[in-house]
């Protein structure tokens, strides 16, 4: 290393002036080209440069420069990551200055920069704070060995540590006021109402919100004023709130209803905290306040339309009642007679059938088939009856179910003809005994392939189906019929209910007893 052959510069009167120029940078690229200029000034140095971190990338990027033209580097080029070199450099969690006499000493990520420019020698310092790096500053001379003033090490470390503290400082500013900006920005789109008084009452800070809510022109306005002087906050019943945080205490209240003005008020949900220095003692109150009014309209609203509708399930109760208690009525009344109308009918069809007119036996059949259409009816009407009052009596037995179903099967196999539909049986396995109410089950079966015949077209297939899987026996019916809407697959099971379909419009036989009775006896 050389021998120093300049007077050592004043770090102290340095600083002092690359502090006063800086006030007057307009921005950073500015402030960055006033220290380059300085420390190259200071040590008489061909060149200098300072280049920094970037946030969020291991590489250092240059951001001033003096002594060459900015054109050689455009864009400012981007510095390699040498993680042994800032490991030197950051020794100590100080800024450090080194001496580099050739420019084999430079670092390998800098030598494609200062090869372009023919650096032969040059000092090299870090900027470092609280042990991070944050980038350096650097002096070179086309002459190896350079000839920089003694003490040139001494004053980029104290230029360093300035800059340092500068950098931090701004950080934490621009921080603190992005800090504040969010905040800002927050509260204003919050949808609730926010202010802070001091321990006086005199309102400190209010959002846009708040502004609306109490119906003011600008925060302006409220700013400075006594927050106990707004007549709607004292009549509200408020002030009493806000007193309880003064004395320290949080306090909530629901429905406090602002009246703003005679032919307008809201509903306000506001909640009071404390605010208190380190020793405790209160300094100011902040409330927030939510407007319930829409909230508040809308539960009265809902309250009287619940009325409403509890009154009106009342009186469909009743008619429900009454409709159940007429059918009843009707079903009972009219099995007495078609009970004896059957009789008669089959009288007449075993004793004289033989010696009528055929003609006149043909329409004893149709009455006869019709009779006892009517006769099922008012059965499952009696049955529907006995099922809401919870009479309907179960006789379980040892049963096969599978003569069971074939029975059904063979009850509905002609009404499935009559419709030129394919109707199969098909029963998997041997089906054991299980305990079931015979006349019940074949009930259900009855239905339930009474219902599939109904709402299939004619010729289709109707598949009835049986099959032992262990812990319980699947029966089943499929068929190629129109099939349920979604809309109506909650309503099979509800009484007289019967799905519209266009393609079978024609049909006349469909009650919509079937199935809640086949569920019911389930």
């Amino acid at each position: 290393m050389s021998e120093d052959s300049e007077q050592s510069p004043n770090a102290y009167d340095v600083v002092k002036n690359i502090s006063h120029e800086l006030r007057n940078a307009k921005d950073e690229k500015e402030a960055a080209a006033i220290i380059a200029h300085r420390i190259r000034d200071a040590t008489k140095a061909d060149y200098a440069v300072m280049v920094m971190v970037q946030e969020g990338s291991p590489e250092v990027q240059m951001v001033g420069v003096s002594g060459v033209d900015l054109k050689y580097f455009q864009p400012l080029p981007k510095i390699g990551y040498n993680p042994q070199f800032r490991k030197i450099m950051a020794a100590g969690d100080r800024s450090n200055a080194r001496r580099f006499d050739t420019p084999e000493e430079l670092p390998e990520s800098a030598k494609a920069l200062v090869d372009n420019v023919g650096v032969k020698s040059a000092v090299i310092c870090s900027i470092v704070f609280k042990g991070e790096i944050l980038g350096y500053l650097a002096v070179a001379s086309k002459r190896s060995p350079a000839q920089f003033p003694a003490g040139t090490e001494s004053l980029l470390e104290s230029i360093a540590e300035y800059i340092s503290l500068v950098v931090d400082n701004t950080r934490a500013y621009l921080a603190l006021k992005n800090a504040k900006s969010e905040a800002d920005t927050i509260l204003s789109m919050a949808p609730v109402g926010i202010f802070t008084m001091d321990s006086r009452g005199i309102l400190n800070s209010v959002n846009a919100q708040m502004v609306s809510m109490l119906e003011k022109k600008s925060e302006a306005e409220m700013l400075g004023t006594s927050v106990f002087e707004i007549q709607p906050v004292t009549k509200s019943g408020l002030d009493a709130l806000l007193m309880q945080g003064m004395e320290g205490h949080e306090g909530e209240k629901s429905d406090v209803h602002l009246v703003l003005r005679p032919d307008h008020a809201i509903y306000l949900h506001a909640k009071v905290t404390p605010i208190k220095d380190e020793s405790g003692a209160v300094r100011g109150v902040m409330l927030v306040a939510m407007d319930m009014t829409t909230k508040v309209r809308l539960q009265n609203q809902l309250e009287r339309s619940y009325e409403r509708l509890t009154q009106t399930y009342q009186e469909l109760e009743r008619v429900a009642t009454m409709k159940s208690q007429f059918i009843d009525v009707v079903s009972h009344e009219l099995r007495t007679p078609l009970t004896v109308m059957r009789g008669y009918i089959d009288l007449i069809d075993s004793e004289y059938a033989s010696k009528m007119d055929p003609k006149f036996a043909s329409r004893l059949k149709i009455i006869k088939t019709n009779t006892d259409k009517l006769y099922s009816l008012v059965e499952s009407m009696l049955d529907v009856s006995r099922m809401e009052k919870g009479s309907l009596q179960i006789h379980p037995e040892p049963v096969k179910i599978d003569a069971i179903l074939e029975e059904a099967y063979r009850i509905k196999l002609p009404d499935a003809e009559g419709k030129k539909q394919t109707a199969t049986l098909d029963v998997e396995g041997v089906m054991p005994l299980i305990m079931a109410d015979r006349r019940r089950l074949k009930d259900v079966f009855v239905n339930i392939i009474d219902n599939a015949i109904k709402y299939t077209q004619e010729g289709g297939r109707i598949q009835v189906c049986a099959r032992d899987e262990g812990k319980m026996i699947h029966v089943w019916v499929k068929d190629n019929g129109v099939g349920i809407p979604l809309e109506n697959l909650g309503k099979i099971f509800d009484r007289f209910h019967i799905v519209a379909s266009n393609d079978l419009s024609h049909e006349v036989n469909r009650l919509g007893l079937g199935l809640p009775i086949a569920k019911g006896i389930i």
